[in-house]
Parts: structure tokens; sequence; C-alpha cells
């Protein structure tokens, strides 16, 4: 069954349990849900990529299977945000708000401008994008899309799970899309970990 936005234990994101329910966590950590006998339920879980924006263009530059159910919030504060579509349906979200900004506070004893409070943009970041596992298979792979956006405005929380830019209430612009994950394309050093957490996931299918 799809996911759904909605309220849960934690307030502003909805609680995954199933395999086939979508999610992602951005505040609150995952924690492993466990069987009638106290062992993991490795049904659930979730993959962690390392995506590096570098020159306008996403790249994924590590891959991690992490055990445990997600929670997906249910909107996202302005600033940077990902989210992972399957076929123009929204399977991940996340927001980022910090991500790519350097600060520098301020100092009294510095006169003038240099002293002040300010920020600069970092021309090359990294962000972790967490998508559920389920989702992720070599059937998957190619059709799914990162996308990241800047968040102008956003209401206080979403009513479907349809891309962000078709969301009411959404301004947003989109910085860059890594337009499905194609193994071939994949760095040398990532490859073998993706390849290895797709046998994982393909038996369960």
């Amino acid at each position: 069954m799809p996911a759904v936005h909605s309220g849960g234990a934690t307030p502003g994101s909805v609680t995954v349990t199933s395999k086939t329910t979508a999610g992602e966590v951005q505040h609150d950590e995952p924690h492993h849900d466990r069987n009638d006998d106290g062992e993991e339920d490795l049904e659930s879980g979730y993959v962690r990529l390392t995506v590096r924006l570098e020159n306008g263009q996403l790249s994924v530059t590590d891959a991690k299977q992490v055990p445990g159910p997600l929670a997906m919030p249910s909107s996202v504060v302005h600033g940077y945000a990902y989210e992972v579509l399957l076929d123009d349906q929204q399977v991940a979200l996340g927001s980022i708000p910090d991500v790519g900004v350097r600060r520098s506070f301020a100092n009294r004893d510095v006169p003038g401008p240099e002293g002040k409070h300010h920020f600069a943009k970092v021309p090359t970041i990294e962000f972790s994008v967490r998508i559920p596992k389920s989702y992720v298979s070599t059937r998957n792979l190619p059709k799914l899309n990162i996308v990241l956006h800047d968040v102008r405005e956003a209401p206080d929380r979403f009513t479907s799970l349809a891309p962000l830019q078709k969301q009411t209430g959404v301004n947003t612009v989109e910085v860059s899309r890594l337009a499905g994950i194609r193994l071939e394309q994949v760095s040398p050093t990532v490859r073998p970990a993706l390849e290895q957490i797709l046998r994982e996931i393909d038996k369960t299918e």
C-alpha cells in the first residue's frame, strides 16, 4: 500500500512499518522492527545514498543498506529539499535546509562588514537520500529520479504523493535532477556496494 502524508506518533511524520510503504526519516531516529521472537525484521529497511552536487550535476558517491522503518515528513521547510520519484509518484522526501551553506558568525572585535554574521554558498555539496528498500530494485533503479529543490514556499501539510512541483501551494526551483540511477554510470568505488544491495533486495521480491 502506498504511503500517505499524515500525522503519527511523531508530529508531522508518518511511521512506516510495511515493506511496501514509502517513507523518509528527517528528524526522528529510525528504530528497528522486531518480530515476536525479538529478531530484526529483515523485510523492513531503507537504502541510504550519499549524493553529491557538483557543477550542477548530481551523482551517487556512497550506498548503504540500513535496517528499520522510516518516517515520511508531511511537509518541507524553506531551503534545500530532496524528493525521490518513481513513475511520477513521490516515494521519499527530506528537508536539508543547511546543506551547501557556510556560516560565519559575528565577531565584535573585527570592524566593518568582515566582522558581521554572513552566509556563503558552497559550490560542491553532499547530502543523504533515504529510500525505502522496497523501491530500490534492479528493475526500479533506472526509473528512480532524485530531485534537489530550493523550496521558497510550502504548505504546512501535503495532501498527496505528487511531485513537489505539482503540489498545491508549493513554490520551488529545481536545482538539479538525477534522472535514473544506472549501474554503468556509477563510480567504480560505489558500484560493488550498490550491486550487493540490489542482489539482497531482489531476493525478497
